[in-house]
């Protein structure tokens, strides 16, 4: 059961029905409950979050599918809403965000080890074009020692990857375009750098254009890798690369400028996610329509906690949830103790209520989780020191944010023979106020819940005693239902009489290098798979 559509974006619901979508969304799960959802194992999932609030069972079970497995137990396990969770495209983020120089790498993992190793599972790198490419062809992860150590940091600490690179050169230390491209005949403006003027090119400038293809297409021939970068803001114009005040040397121009950028990063990246800066210079509906929608890339908006995540901007982001989830950043508000109360006389929403920075921080969190973000910065060196004063708020993100998805209940055969047919009811929720992105056109719906009997001492499965429900779509659940399946298998013939380990996962079935996924659930974990039952085959 689909409850929103897949990522042909012909099958977009109109206007009107968009804005309805929060109240039809959570109409869905309740009405299909009270008119007839089947039980697993033939009784009804009772399941309550952690405040109490029951959540009712949308069943996936066509009418042949209603037979419960035959001397068959129920597997409860305990779900975990604690533990960090490092899956893809969710959690915290770690930035080297280069608007002055840029990370050295020894430097920065010494500082961010603590919150790397415990909170984070993003590392974002958000770099001048120019630091990137200095010489035409002379790319950051070919030649530069520094580029290659940070990224190799962030392998160490099992972190994902993230990226923006960005061409305007306000508000920073040095030119952010590379100077190669200028030499070479591009046409620009004078910005305000950090103390002296620096030098952007014209987003229509042809030599610009030309340039900034190739290097996004060398980057992509590199990145375009989900075994380990989680995203990459598909964008990098304007100022700071969020699309604001850019430069034209011809107005008329915008149309080809925001075709070009979609086209440049689109031709190039297929397996990784895409972001898009919401409320650029080109409007929000062509934001909205041409590179959320039309394009298919995630939801980037900076700015929470504060009156810059304007009403129109919040309306977006609900009117897009499901389907293109929220990757979220706190304001920014720069960082010494003086900033809470310069910040209190500068937003007229939240202003009163900037006594700390803990105020502003918490109510960042607060609109992440509202506006179901699945990414959230814990940021540079400095905002990280001060994150890990009050690790209470780390640790609401970590357990509320992005998806956390678990099984609640199981119900399969206790005894088995080989050949058997053999019929699993599963039921899942998903603990996050995100989604996983899976309808996203980059992904192709390759996550699905799978189950399996290891053998004991074995490290992974037989596949021929691996079962994969291939109509339970994970990026269907959302806070607040239970989703319930049947599955229908068979016993390998050939397998051995003994007693095994019912193990069940989230799987990349693509087989395109990404990872399977974490589980909710507090159990022993082998590989992919974690343990939650046993079963005996008997001849």
């Amino acid at each position: 059961m689909i409850l929103y559509e897949p990522s042909d974006t012909r099958l977009y619901w109109k206007p009107l029905l968009m804005r309805m979508f929060e109240v039809l969304f959570l109409a869905v799960p309740f009405l299909l409950a009270v008119v007839g959802a089947r039980s697993v194992g033939g009784r009804d999932v009772a399941f309550s979050d952690p405040a109490g609030k029951a959540w009712l069972t949308v069943d996936h079970a066509r009418d042949l599918d209603t037979a419960a497995p035959a001397e068959g137990h129920r597997l409860r396990p305990e779900v975990d809403t604690e533990s960090l969770l490092r899956n893809p495209a969710t959690g915290w983020m770690l930035y080297d965000d280069a608007s002055g120089a840029v990370a050295r790498a020894d430097e920065y993992w010494k500082a961010m080890d603590e919150a790397a190793r415990k909170h984070a599972s993003i590392f974002y790198l958000r770099w001048r074009w120019a630091e990137a490419e200095p010489e035409e062809g002379r790319y950051a992860w070919l030649y530069d020692p520094n580029f290659k150590a940070l990224i190799e940091g962030a392998r160490q600490r099992h972190l994902r990857l993230a990226f923006r690179f960005y061409v305007n050169s306000q508000d920073n230390i040095r030119q952010a375009t590379p100077d190669y491209v200028h030499q070479a005949g591009a046409e620009g403006v004078m910005e305000d750098g950090a103390g002296k003027k620096l030098w952007t090119p014209y987003a229509d400038d042809p030599v610009f254009q030309k340039k900034l293809s190739a290097f996004v297409s060398a980057f992509a021939k590199e990145f375009d890798d989900p075994a380990r970068v989680d995203f990459v803001d598909a964008l990098g114009l304007g100022w700071w690369g969020e699309g604001h005040h850019i430069q034209f040397k011809n107005p008329a121009n915008s149309d080809q400028v925001l075709r070009w950028i979609l086209d440049t990063y689109s031709k190039s990246f297929h397996h990784v996610l895409l972001g898009w800066q919401f409320d650029t210079t080109f409007g929000m509906r062509d934001d909205e329509d041409l590179a959320i929608k039309g394009e298919d890339y995630v939801y980037r908006r900076d700015g929470l906690g504060s009156h810059w995540f304007s009403a129109a901007e919040k309306a977006a982001c609900l009117r897009l949830f499901p389907r293109h989830p929220l990757y979220a950043e706190r304001c920014y508000w720069a960082g010494d103790e003086n900033t809470p109360a310069w910040a209190a006389k500068q937003d007229p929403e939240f202003g009163s209520r900037f006594k700390s920075w803990h105020d502003m921080d918490s109510i960042a969190i607060d609109q992440g989780l509202e506006y179901h973000a699945n990414t959230l910065d814990l940021r540079t060196v400095t905002d990280v020191k001060r994150f890990l004063t009050y690790p209470e708020l780390i640790e609401k993100f970590t357990r509320e944010g992005g998806y956390r998805l678990a099984p609640v209940e199981v119900a399969c055969p206790e005894v088995v023979k080989p050949g058997d047919d053999l019929v699993i009811r599963h039921a899942w929720v998903n603990l996050g106020v995100g989604v996983l992105p899976d309808y996203n056109r980059r992904w192709g719906q390759k996550y699905r819940p799978a189950f399996a009997l290891l053998a004991n001492g074995a490290t992974a499965p037989d596949v021929r005693n691996t079962w994969i429900a291939s109509d339970a779509e994970p990026g269907d659940w959302l806070r607040g239902s239970v989703h319930a399946y049947t599955l229908r298998g068979k016993v390998a013939a050939e397998t051995p009489p003994g007693r095994y380990k019912i193990v069940c996962g989230i799987l990349n079935t693509r087989a395109d290098g990404g990872p399977d996924l974490q589980l909710a659930i507090k159990s022993e974990r082998i590989g992919s798979w974690h343990v939650i039952g046993k079963m005996e085959v008997k001849r």
